[in-house]
């Protein structure tokens, strides 16, 4: 049968296209609407009806289908896939969750194989490699940092700098006691933080009393945020 150019918007397709979309999860699910069209094939149409249908199902019971981490890592993939190239934390987290959710989403199918047979079918082609989740997982936590142990070097990196912060902060915090008993910084004034440093403030007119470098000043114009000398290296 032959149909106008126009027979989506006489029957209101796009305006239906435009209102999925506006509901997707994620871009992935974006672009799939997106390429959506007006279908006469009753064996397809009455395909997707019937997934519609086991779809809305779920939607309305107290099933629990996963709804997060829909994420497009085709970039991160792709980058991958070059020799010599390295993929960032936040490329690996990304991965790990999109992992996650296609387990989750295959368990859900196999817990209720048979009540779901038409949705179920969309996963006949999908292999998770669960040793490239278990793998990633032991080297990300669940914030997406890479965890200490994620290598011995690393390990001994963030020891190192551990020990680092720690013996700075001991320093700084020896130099604001003794800065707050000669009266250059007030009693209820504590460390903070200026530009990423740590430092401590000082009364404006005794900031050339402690050898540092001065990182900010207060709205007033009566503090100093001073960086002392003696932590520079460390800090």
């Amino acid at each position: 049968m032959i149909y106008p150019d126009n027979v989506e918007e006489k029957l209101g397709f796009d305006t239906l296209r435009q209102q999925l979309r506006d509901h997707c999860l994620s871009s992935l699910g974006q672009a799939y609407v997106d390429k959506m069209h007006f279908l006469d094939h009753y064996d397809k149409v009455a395909r997707l009806v019937n997934q519609t249908d086991e779809f809305r199902r779920i939607l309305t019971s107290e099933e629990v289908f996963p709804a997060s981490n829909y994420l497009d890592v085709r970039p991160s993939l792709n980058k991958a896939r070059i020799e010599g190239t390295f993929l960032a934390e936040e490329e690996w987290y990304d991965l790990m969750r999109s992992l996650e959710t296609m387990v989750r989403i295959d368990r859900f199918f196999k817990d209720t194989e048979h009540d779901y047979p038409h949705l179920k079918e969309l996963l006949t082609d999908l292999q998770i490699d669960a040793g490239l989740h278990t793998a990633i997982k032991s080297k990300i936590d669940e914030e997406g940092r890479l965890r200490n142990n994620a290598s011995p070097e690393l390990m001994q990196i963030r020891s190192r700098a551990q020990q680092a912060q720690s013996q700075l902060r001991k320093t700084l915090d020896s130099i604001l006691r003794k800065s707050k008993s000669q009266g250059y910084t007030p009693d209820e004034m504590s460390l903070t933080i200026r530009d990423g440093r740590m430092v401590i403030p000082v009364q404006a007119e005794h900031k050339r009393r402690i050898k540092g470098f001065v990182h900010d000043e207060s709205a007033t114009g009566q503090t100093v945020y001073l960086e002392p000398a003696e932590v520079l290296d460390i800090n």
